[in-house]
């Protein structure tokens, strides 16, 4: 047999860690980003070297796998020199299985039934089920459901034990996986890595892909490029239906200059809902606004519970920060929908110690007769500022970048405030610079 070379076979990208033994190995990117190849390669080539090994596969749906999971592990061995027989190392009918001639077992199982799938044993009382690979997790219901099934396999394997993650990202940052990532690039144990197709030189793709696939991806590329973004480069988009359609990420978070004239706080609080504090400098001759600082708790999301009198603590404890930054005198604007709270802070307003900061009044209604009304007429204006470049947000100001690209019209072509996007973040954003609002659209548009 002729000598295999695994970068022949491996796209360059993966390389790096196709030898690692980390517990969790995460793949996300776009659509053709050589993750399937990569995690069926992998699995074929351990369970050629260790036969006591065995794997199970995990898609949402048990009939997906024919198509995807159980073709890839079968073009895997055969690319390692191994000839699988039908009706003999794998079925003729649907029930999915693979058995290698070494005796080693892949089991294909489905997410609809945790139990289920937590029964599951080794075929060979003398083996063991060493790699799980959850296939396509955007389609299953949470990182919870995910770490269920997990725990029944992994306890009281002493040596090693992988547990694969692949994945093409989802439209909106919204979906669970974004934030599971974070928590995941936190784990000692787990190496997560985005890959998609251009990340290999100009030879590799089309090795891999093909030339009619390289040319399908450059034509989407200049006729949707927000369908390319997210489908090959695994970025959120604006798709039909979101509300900000000119956030763009790469021109409007980072880069600050972060020297002001004027500083603002808009404040939306919310006993059920997050409260946020958002900080907005302004430059010199009101060439831009910055949001250098946001502060976001959710009771029931955020890691404690807060009371009233915390949320005003933690109030104080971010406008002392702002004002200790940037040494600049503090307007704040609060919404006046729970006046117990702006009451509290006026109180603390009046003394030496927080006499920084002047609380003003928040006037919500529209400006301009001929707006639909005061929400959209802000949403109007949030899109202004976006295209002439006029705002610019911190990186770290995670939620309200994600805010703004989770935000959507309902039915009533209204800007969504159901519980599924991040309102809050947006609201105390707009809080920020409401009462500036005409001055700045004439800035702009002169």
């Amino acid at each position: 047999m002729s000598e295999i070379r695994l970068s022949d076979l491996v796209a360059k990208p993966h390389l790096k860690y196709f030898t690692s033994n980390a517990l969790h190995q995460a793949l996300h990117g776009g659509r053709a980003g050589y993750k399937s190849s990569r995690n069926a390669l992998k699995i074929a080539l351990r369970t050629l070297e260790d036969p006591n090994c065995e794997v199970i596969v995990v898609r949402q749906d048990y009939s997906d796998h024919k198509d995807t999971t159980f073709n890839d592990l079968k073009w895997a061995y055969a690319k390692l020199g191994v000839k699988l027989i039908q009706g003999i190392h794998y079925p003729e009918g649907n029930d999915l299985w693979i058995r290698l001639p070494n005796g080693c077992r892949i089991h294909f199982k489905h997410m609809k039934d945790i139990d289920k799938l937590k029964g599951t044993r080794a075929s060979n009382p003398l083996n063991t089920i060493r790699i799980v690979w959850f296939y396509e997790i955007t389609q299953m219901k949470s990182a919870w459901h995910i770490e269920n099934a997990i725990s029944g396999f992994v306890r009281g394997v002493k040596d090693w034990f992988w547990v694969f993650y692949e994945w093409n990202d989802a439209p909106k940052p919204s979906h669970w996986t974004y934030s599971w990532v974070k928590l995941m690039d936190k784990n000692p144990d787990a190496i997560v890595q985005k890959v998609n197709y251009n990340d290999t030189s100009m030879q590799q793709q089309i090795d891999f892909l093909g030339e009619i696939m390289i040319k399908q991806i450059n034509n989407l590329k200049t006729i949707d490029p927000e369908q390319y973004k997210n489908i090959y480069l695994g970025f959120p988009a604006n798709l039909d239906g979101t509300v900000y359609k000119l956030f763009d990420h790469e021109k409007i978070t980072g880069n600050l200059q972060y020297k002001y004239v004027d500083m603002a706080i808009g404040v939306d609080f919310g006993s059920n809902d997050a409260t946020v504090f958002t900080a907005r400098g302004t430059l010199a001759n009101y060439k831009g606004i910055e949001i250098p600082m946001t502060w976001y708790h959710k009771n029931g999301k955020s890691s404690n519970i807060k009371t009233i009198i915390d949320y005003v603590d933690s109030f104080l404890l971010f406008a002392k920060e702002v004002y200790d930054t940037y040494k600049i005198p503090l307007s704040v604007y609060i919404d006046p929908a729970n006046l117990s709270f702006k009451q509290l802070i006026e109180e603390r307003s009046m003394t030496n110690e927080y006499s920084f900061m002047m609380i003003e009044r928040l006037k919500k209604t529209k400006r301009n007769k001929k707006a639909k009304d005061a929400i959209q007429e802000r949403v109007d204006f949030t899109e202004i500022m976006f295209g002439a470049g006029y705002v610019k947000i911190a990186p770290q100001c995670e939620e309200l970048i994600k805010a703004f690209y989770e935000a959507e019209y309902n039915k009533k072509g209204d800007r969504a405030d159901d519980g599924t996007s991040d309102i809050d973040s947006l609201d105390s954003f707009e809080y920020s610079w409401l009462q500036d609002m005409e001055f700045m659209r004439e800035i702009i548009l002169r």
